[in-house]
């Protein structure tokens, strides 16, 4: 007697949650037109990008593009350099043209400003930049039709103490890095959370980070991916000497205090957005928190988060899509 095949139940039809923006407050639309872009970048060749954007222009002749001083040589004589302080409050968007990093830059410069950001990804894998050239002509027309929204992203503010005295105040739309002299010395960090005591940490660093920075060094060390819309603040041990210890997801109205419990003299580097070191001593204090304010970053029509997570980290999905078959 052959076995019983095992009978196939009909999968439940999804109920329909509606769209995202009703329930997500993070997600916001435009109210004007866009009249003026500003471009950045701070490294490499933006020729390609520059004679795109020209002739762009060109076409909209409307629309006032400027760029910062480094786009200078790369740009055509319709398009004007601008210092910073103009590109922060002059204009109604920004490109960021490169990275994650360009992308970081960026968002440091128009802090304070709400000046939207869209992000061309002219490098390697972008979380943040996540627009090909390719298509930055076909993005920018619908901008103009206002056929995007706006995501609004998390930011920390970082400061450190020595008594009453500040030493360093910045902020961190990624993550603000805790590790050793030279790459390899371990640290031992005391942290609490909203002024209780959470644990010692004896590891190669920790990473302090904002849901956004949770796809950047934190993932490579082991962290979670965190929903951008999920406001927290992700600790995570790099290297720990105790398996038991692992990444935590706080609330984000936590603000998190680091101390070096290594010897007197003896130094922690503390990284802001991987820039702006600082040698953490014994006698100083590190609080992170969430600042009052965010950044704004511009969603063209169609893009998604977790495609966005699908194509960058190359998730198949099944073993069908691993076969080669085409998965809907």
């Amino acid at each position: 007697m052959s076995p019983r095949k095992p009978a196939i139940v009909p999968a439940a039809p999804e109920r329909d949650p509606g769209p995202i923006a009703q329930h997500d407050t993070h997600i916001t639309y435009p109210k004007k037109e866009i009249r003026s872009i500003g471009a950045v970048a701070f490294s490499g060749n933006m020729a390609p990008a520059l004679d795109l954007l020209a002739r762009w222009a060109e076409e909209n002749p409307s629309i006032q593009i400027f760029t910062n001083e480094y786009l200078k040589p790369f740009a055509r004589q319709t398009i004007k350099a601008k210092p910073d302080a103009f590109l922060r409050t002059k204009v109604d968007m920004i490109l960021s043209l490169g990275g994650d990093g360009t992308f970081l830059s960026a968002a440091r410069l128009v802090h304070g400003a709400s000046t939207p950001i869209l992000g061309v990804n002219l490098g390697r894998v972008g979380f943040l930049a996540d627009v090909a050239l390719d298509n930055l002509h076909r993005i920018l027309d619908e901008i103009l039709r206002r056929e995007y929204s706006f995501r609004q992203r998390m930011l920390v503010e970082v400061e450190v103490f020595k008594g009453n005295k500040c030493l360093l105040r910045d902020i961190a739309m990624n993550d603000v890095a805790f590790t050793g002299q030279m790459g390899h010395q371990m640290v031992d960090l005391r942290v609490t959370a909203q002024g209780r005591f959470l644990t010692d940490y004896w590891v190669d660093g920790l990473l302090v980070s904002t849901p956004t920075g949770s796809t950047a060094y934190s993932l490579s060390a082991g962290g979670p991916i965190i929903h951008p819309s999920a406001d927290s603040i992700l600790l995570t041990p790099m290297n720990p000497t105790s398996l038991s210890v692992r990444p935590l997801i706080l609330p984000d109205y936590m603000q998190i205090s680091v101390r070096s419990n290594l010897g007197r003299g003896e130094e922690v580097n503390m990284f802001v957005d991987g820039r702006n070191q600082f040698k953490l001593r014994p006698e100083h204090t590190a609080l992170i928190r969430k600042h009052k304010e965010g950044v704004l970053l511009v969603r063209p029509k169609g893009s998604s988060y977790f495609e966005s997570l699908r194509s960058k980290l190359g998730w198949t999905g099944s073993r069908h899509a691993r076969d080669g078959a085409v998965t809907p």
